[in-house]
């Protein structure tokens, strides 16, 4: 994840368990936690919270040792900027109007007219 900033687009989506996950180690880098730990602190169950570190070791965001996982502390900025990118696009999401006020009638023929 050297070069995270490029237009990949992140591989942990808000409202699930590896987001809620991700979030709580990168919140709290430096630090090493065991799974009951980690689901404790991220509010979601055990099991949940195991499955969630498997898919985030598989990414590549966290880092497992002895029982305990962690954000490596270099990478821990990064992955913070694009959890941030995240959520920032989710409400952007949230916030745009439904109705779609500004459309113009019949822009599809004006594409073919080209």
């Amino acid at each position: 994840m050297d070069n995270s900033r490029n237009y990949e687009p992140f591989p942990v989506l808000p409202e699930t368990d590896e987001y809620d996950v991700l979030g709580f180690l990168v919140r709290n880098r430096g630090n090493r936690f065991t799974p009951s730990e980690i689901a404790r602190h991220a509010d979601v169950n055990e099991a949940s919270a195991i499955e969630a570190l498997h898919e985030l070791l598989e990414k590549d965001l966290v880092e497992h040792d002895q029982g305990d996982y962690h954000v490596d502390s270099d990478r821990a900025e990064d992955v913070k900027f694009r959890l941030e990118s995240v959520d920032a696009a989710k409400r952007l999401h949230e916030t745009a109007p439904d109705d779609d006020m500004y459309a113009v009638t019949d822009w599809e023929e004006e594409l073919n007219s080209s």
